[in-house]
């Protein structure tokens, strides 16, 4: 059974405390806002006319052609609608009056709408100004996605007032679950400005995300590594690669992240929204892909094609089946998270006993991203638009952690195997002058054991142990490290991976392998039928070694 290395895990501790740390921090902000804007009051459809069958502003929406919005929910695409707004007129706690000179007196008022489709708004029966032209297929010129519309005090009544809004949206290429997001009524200001409430942390976002970008960018360009996009024979993926899908990671959530803000900073003819919600999804499945790829490219290298068309065959048709779309960006995010976190977990339960590099960093990949996941769930009820964008570029900056941690494993795992090639020179250079016949010492349970090394095949590591394998096939335990047990054992035993030494005296043959689970990518075959797996990066040395004892 295996057991955890704590060392493993220790970034998954402190790191993913932190990131949760700020979290917190970034939720408490946003959630000290309403959820609708302020100072605004929602109006509700109270009922709806067909405006093929009602070609004048109805006064009375229980005739023919008219449906109360209770029964039968209005939806303007791809028809002419009339649209009934009552309300009341909204003041100020304190004031208590409510004569038409007090209404003059109030604060200017404007109606906010944001809705994919054209409108025309009468106040009272007096039209008071058009987003676009409504009308028929024909007819229809496309307005903007938010508008306002100035309510003049001359045309506001004390109590109750009636909005009627003709409405229509014939220029679209999507048909939404909700083309109405919001009807209210509010002091007059800028309709963009209720948009973004949190442009100030989304633009801080965004810069974190693009300079991520751009470092990664020139660290991929950078790279001298060349070679096929997957290559199941090396150990580790190539750091090129890993670099340029980090920058595609950032690419997307930056362009997300820009493509859901610029309806706030810019405004747009109301067509263009389906062409910005499809960029949207684009970039969340873009995301969600790469996020997919990097993982199984670290853990699942050997397939990692076939978990990339099993998640694209899976999502595909979860997209299609659902009408909001977002339901849909968030599925496209949520379930390739979701399966790379179940490969990073299974990559860190079935990982060898023999320090495998490829499994480096599985545990806390598998921790971050389901805390991703977990968070994600959890905030379903009150997530908003920046909560997810915080979440991903905190996921953004763990994952960049853990690529420094790694890289810095995979250079120190390099310098030990150039030092391993080096002795493995040296020890070469020793094996051609004759040794004399050498004994081990064992101590164990107050006996001491004198063990002819000619009679051990090969060492392997076991933590703070090694165990001594004759060619008998019975097995010694040793009392210390495998690199102590080096020290005292003839030029003879040389190290073919950080946890074997092997006496190349009993070698009789060397054999590549395509075993992914052995970590090794060739075998030394012994005299007496065991094998001994061969570190990547030493088959070379070891080659070479072997081809010196057979012509010696």
């Amino acid at each position: 059974m295996q057991t955890s290395d704590p060392a493993k895990l220790r970034f998954s501790r402190y790191g993913a405390g932190t990131l949760l740390l700020l979290f917190v921090a970034c939720l408490w902000l946003v959630l000290r806002q309403p959820m609708t804007p302020p100072q605004l009051q929602p109006l509700e459809i109270a009922a709806w006319c067909d405006g093929q069958q009602v070609q004048t502003m109805p006064t009375d929406f229980r005739e023919v052609g008219c449906q109360q919005q209770n029964e039968v929910t209005a939806d303007p695409q791809h028809r002419l609608l009339w649209l009934q707004l009552p309300f009341e007129l909204p003041f100020e706690k304190n004031q208590q009056s409510t004569s038409p000179a007090a209404v003059e007196a109030a604060p200017p008022q404007a109606l906010f709408i944001s809705a994919r489709a054209s409108s025309a708004v009468y106040l009272n029966g007096q039209l008071i100004g058009r987003n676009g032209r409504p009308g028929l297929a024909a007819d229809e010129v496309p307005g903007a996605m938010d508008s306002r519309f100035y309510l003049p005090a001359s045309l506001l009544r004390p109590g109750h007032n009636q909005l009627v809004l003709q409405m229509s949206a014939q220029h679209g290429w999507l048909t939404l679950a909700q083309p109405i997001h919001f009807i209210g009524i509010g002091p007059y200001s800028d309709a963009n400005a209720h948009l973004q409430r949190h442009s100030e942390l989304g633009l801080v976002l965004l810069g974190i995300l693009l300079t991520g970008l751009l470092y990664f960018s020139v660290l991929a360009l950078r790279s001298q590594h060349s070679g096929p996009f997957v290559d199941t024979n090396s150990s580790t993926m190539p750091r090129r690669w890993q670099d340029t899908l980090l920058a595609l990671l950032c690419f997307f959530a930056a362009g997300q992240l820009w493509l859901e803000m610029v309806r706030g900073l810019v405004g747009y003819l109301y067509p263009l929204h389906d062409l910005r919600l499809l960029a949207i999804l684009f970039c969340a499945c873009g995301f969600g892909c790469c996020l997919l790829l990097l993982t199984a490219l670290r853990y699942q290298r050997a397939q990692w094609h076939y978990w990339l068309t099993a998640t694209v065959l899976l999502t595909l048709p979860v997209l299609v089946w659902l009408d909001s779309f977002d339901a849909r960006i968030a599925v496209a995010t949520l379930l390739p998270i979701c399966i790379a976190a179940l490969l990073a977990t299974l990559r860190w339960r079935i990982a060898d006993k023999q320090e495998d590099p490829a499994a480096d960093g599985a545990g806390s990949s598998a921790l971050l991203l389901l805390l991703y996941v977990l968070l994600a769930v959890l905030l379903t009820g009150i997530f908003q638009e920046i909560l997810a964008f915080v979440l991903l570029t905190l996921l953004l900056c763990a994952l960049f952690i853990e690529q420094a941690v790694q890289h810095q494993h995979q250079q120190q795992l390099q310098l030990a195997d150039q030092q391993l090639i080096q002795q493995l020179q040296l020890q070469l250079q020793q094996h051609r002058v004759p040794e004399p016949t050498a004994n081990l010492t064992l101590a164990s349970a107050g006996k001491v054991q004198l063990l002819p090394v000619d009679e051990i095949a090969y060492c392997q590591a076991a933590r703070d142990y090694s165990e001594i394998w004759l060619l008998d096939g019975r097995q010694q335990l040793y009392s210390g490290t495998l690199r102590a047990l080096e020290e005292q054992l003839p030029a003879r035993f040389i190290r073919v991976h950080r946890s074997y030494l092997v006496n190349v005296r009993h070698v009789r043959q060397f054999r590549t392998t395509t075993d992914a689970d052995s970590g090794s990518g060739a075998v030394l075959l012994l005299a007496s039928g065991q094998q001994v797996p061969v570190s990547r990066r030493l088959i070379p040395a070891v080659r070479s070694a072997m081809q010196e004892v057979v012509a010696a």
